[in-house]
């Protein structure tokens, strides 16, 4: 056991690791979709080259260095697919038939026995590779992208900006008599990559964010892999292997904490999705489904009847004024104030809104302050007007 070989299987399963993330959480959203089985396809075949060179690695056995080879000549295969899939358009023939002939060709080439292969086996899969990505990329920037909507251009840029990154590290994981660099640095490639992709669910990140995080993220793992480095008296190769340790570790720390925002935010349900799933041929129904909602569950529905101890002629023009109404509303006269407060203490609620003008009906809610996000303020808000606004027509209608 050497100290390359440690660190080189702690990058190559951290990568590993991101991928079944990433698959995990592309597959949650549609797996069915021919994009999404080209995504699935591509990352896949770099799960199944992390995972056979490690076992390579530690067992030295001839089907795994097989396996490894194979994986890595459809890698390039895999890309032109994506590719092609994103762009909506197909590859040049000629860029068809290297993708598709180097795929097949190493296929055959992983059984030859290393003494008789390597290393002109090695050199011609990187060629091969290079060349792919090339292609693929140039397919990228000479794009059409009025053709393509927003959300795919956004795509095409993040796995093209990943392939920048790819390629130099590209050369590290190609060690021979003449190369022999103390880290094989394609898993954090790799890494790098299933953030940006899993980056492409959450919409309000520019390449600019995410690229800013990437130079903090590695600055941190810079500066703490020296500081590890200065307080050990480790030599250069050592500090190269920290430091790619460390950034493998927080790259998959990032990768798993974003899979969590995603399926955590694919969970929610949305008071929006609940507009327009919920009945809206009567008020009372729909207020009764908007009830179950986890965002304003336990909430109460007042009528007059609960209403009668209060100024209900002054209840109702402030209503009418202010349809949403919580603890902290600033500007009321000191009358409307303390109905409100008598009224939000008596039903323990922070939140009371308007629903129905005739019959006059209000509806009061607990939504603690770490829940009232901006976000759930709108939502309540357009709750509050879909009910008022079917309690209006069923007025006109009756």
């Amino acid at each position: 056991m050497t100290t390359p070989l440690i660190a080189d299987t702690f990058i190559s399963l951290a990568a590993l690791g991101g991928l079944a993330v990433l698959i995990g959480a592309i597959r949650s959203f549609d797996a069915g979709s021919p994009l999404t089985r080209r995504f699935l396809f591509g990352l896949r075949v770099l799960a199944a080259l992390m995972a056979s060179r490690v076992l390579a690695w530690w067992t030295g056995l001839f089907i795994f260095e097989a396996a490894t080879i194979i994986a890595a000549g459809l890698v390039p295969l895999a890309t032109v697919l994506l590719a092609e899939g994103l762009m909506r358009r197909h590859a040049p023939k000629a860029t068809k038939w290297i993708a598709a002939g180097g795929a097949a060709a190493f296929t055959v080439l992983a059984f030859l026995p290393v003494s008789i292969a390597d290393p002109w086996r090695l050199a011609l899969l990187f060629f091969y590779q290079l060349v792919t990505f090339a292609l693929a990329g140039h397919m990228a920037v000479t794009r059409d992208r009025a053709s393509l909507s927003k959300a795919e251009n956004q795509a095409v840029d993040r796995i093209a900006l990943s392939l920048l990154l790819i390629l130099p590290l590209l050369v590290t994981d190609f060690r021979s008599a003449y190369v022999d660099l103390p880290v094989r640095l394609g898993g954090v490639a790799i890494l790098f990559l299933c953030w940006l992709l899993i980056s492409l669910g959450q919409r309000a990140v520019s390449h600019r964010d995410t690229v800013v995080s990437f130079v903090v993220l590695m600055a941190a793992a810079l500066l703490g892999a020296l500081a590890i480095g200065l307080e050990n008296g480790l030599d250069a190769g050592a500090l190269a292997r920290t430091a790619a340790i460390v950034t493998s570790a927080a790259l998959l720390g990032v990768v798993w904490k974003d899979s969590i925002s995603l399926r955590m935010e694919q969970r929610r349900q949305s008071l929006i999705r609940h507009l327009a799933e919920d009945r809206i041929d009567d008020t009372l129904g729909f207020l009764k489904e908007l009830q179950n909602h986890p965002l304003v569950e336990g909430a109460l529905l007042l009528g007059e009847a609960e209403l009668a101890d209060l100024d209900l002629a002054g209840l109702k023009v402030l209503f009418a004024a202010r349809p949403l109404l919580r603890a902290t509303e600033a500007g009321l006269s000191q009358s409307d104030a303390e109905q409100l407060a008598w009224l939000l203490e008596k039903y323990e609620a922070t939140h009371v809104m308007l629903v129905s003008r005739r019959p006059f009906r209000l509806i009061a809610l607990n939504m603690p302050s770490v829940s009232a996000t901006p976000g759930a303020e709108t939502e309540l808000k357009v709750a509050q007007r879909m009910a008022f606004l079917i309690s209006e027509r069923n007025v006109r209608d009756d």
